[in-house]
């Protein structure tokens, strides 16, 4: 399992107990330690993988993240005032490097956010997107094509 995600892990559960101080420690060592922000509140599926280390991710406490999803470096997942709320990724979404997700909005299950888009509407299920602000450009068949280090890396259990 990845540092990354073990510690987020051990926060959302220090969270979820009501050890909100304890959480925050824990954040404060993935702030420090990763120059990230992913906190115990956002809820993260099993298998998700952070590349690099997750180095530069920001994740808003509100997130949701499902199993099976990649997220490239210097990921935003934001929210967008005054709307309440803030991103979901369903199940086996990728974000590539330096995209933005903002707002109160869903990927659809088996997307791909391209590297540097900016999202600020929900995208549908197997959609390749991509632009700023993003479009879903096309259907894409298989995620898998898309998933970094195919078959390698490190996943959280």
């Amino acid at each position: 399992m990845q540092a990354v995600a073990a510690l987020q892990r051990l926060s959302r559960r220090f969270h979820l107990a009501g050890l909100r101080p304890l959480s925050r420690i824990v954040d404060g060592i993935v702030r420090v330690g990763f120059a990230a922000s992913i906190p115990g509140r956002a809820s993260i599926g099993t298998g998700v993988m952070f590349h690099h280390s997750g180095i530069g991710v920001v994740i808003n406490g509100a997130s949701v993240i499902e199993d099976g999803c990649e997220i490239g470096v210097h990921v935003v997942l934001g929210g967008r005032t005054p709307l309440p709320g803030a991103p979901h990724l369903e199940r086996d979404v990728i974000v590539h490097a330096g995209a933005k997700i903002i707002g109160p909005i869903t990927i659809g299950a088996g997307s791909v956010v391209a590297a540097n888009a900016v999202v600020i509407e929900d995208m549908p299920p197997n959609s390749l997107i991509a632009g700023i602000p993003a479009v879903a450009k096309r259907n894409i068949a298989d995620v898998d094509a898309y998933r970094h280090n195919p078959g390698e890396g490190v996943v959280a259990p």
